[in-house]
């Protein structure tokens, strides 16, 4: 008989131990309950930011979404090393996330995160601009010197001497040689720069070739044509097309910045081509007729 009643007694403590034991998926649920809890909270300071356009709110969404200016700054710098550091880029792109905190509008149907990354981008690219050597003054003079060398190549089949192109712009050839080689030293990379940046690497400074990238005006004319091609296109795709084509990222750093995998841009990038091809499409014919 006591056999048979200490049985249930056993029983008991093995369901109270079951019961009292987490179950395997309460472990994976505390992560998503943690973002949950993040997105909310930061939906809700959204919330109020479209009612009252408090500072405080304001500045909480700056605060949270700062990092994504970091990757983009430090992505960009990878290419435009040592000429600028991936901190003078994310100050300038901390201007374009508060632009795009301010100016965002929910009723386009566009994550934020996407938005501010083209807006970030943006805010980077006109800083550059606003830092070129040559000023509005210095592009005009190189998109006329460039017409000016295509033209009488052209014509002569031969490159034009200096005297021959100050005579073409109408300039004397003081003025016109002044001119040139401030076009010319906007190109290159000073040889010390490298070193107030990175003190302890001595070589550097002496490897730093001149700068492989356009020129002012050349950047000019390809941003006018970037945006003709990509108007149209969805904010993300514009942003792609730019990364891409314009700040030379691989599809992997692109993928960084937008917080998608490698091959989702280039399936992306894939579907954007069709596009294009078939909008333009037209645009090719009547040039070969």
């Amino acid at each position: 008989m006591s056999q048979v009643k200490s049985a249930p007694a056993k029983s008991k403590s093995i369901a109270s131990k079951a019961a009292i034991a987490p179950t395997p998926s309460a472990a994976p649920d505390a992560p998503a309950k943690k973002t949950t809890g993040v997105k909310n909270a930061i939906a809700k300071i959204w919330k109020t930011f479209r009612s009252t356009k408090s500072v405080a709110s304001r500045n909480a969404l700056i605060e949270n979404y700062m990092p994504i200016v970091n990757k983009v700054a430090e992505i960009i710098a990878r290419r435009l090393w040592p000429r600028v550091t991936a901190d003078e880029l994310a100050s300038a792109g901390y201007d374009g996330l508060i632009a795009a905190v301010n100016s965002f509008d929910p009723g386009r149907n566009v994550k934020f995160e996407t938005y501010c990354r083209q807006r970030i981008v943006g805010a980077i690219r006109d800083w550059q601009r606003e830092i070129d050597p040559l000023g509005r003054s210095g592009r005009n003079f190189e998109r006329a010197l460039n017409a000016a060398e295509e033209v009488f190549q052209a014509e002569h089949g031969r490159p034009a001497c200096s005297e021959e192109l100050a005579g073409r712009m109408g300039m004397s050839t003081g003025k016109f040689l002044k001119l040139r080689r401030s076009v010319t030293a906007s190109h290159n990379v000073p040889l010390d720069s490298t070193q107030d940046r990175n003190p302890d690497d001595s070589r550097v400074g002496m490897l730093v070739p001149i700068d492989p990238s356009p020129g002012p005006i050349q950047q000019t004319e390809r941003e006018l044509i970037r945006d003709y091609v990509t108007r149209g296109l969805k904010e993300q795709d514009r942003l792609i097309v730019t990364l891409y084509y314009y700040e030379k990222l691989t599809m992997a750093a692109i993928g960084a910045v937008l917080g998608v995998s490698e091959s989702r841009v280039c399936q992306r990038h894939a579907e954007i081509l069709d596009q294009l091809r078939g909008r333009f499409a037209h645009v090719a014919s009547d040039m070969v007729a």
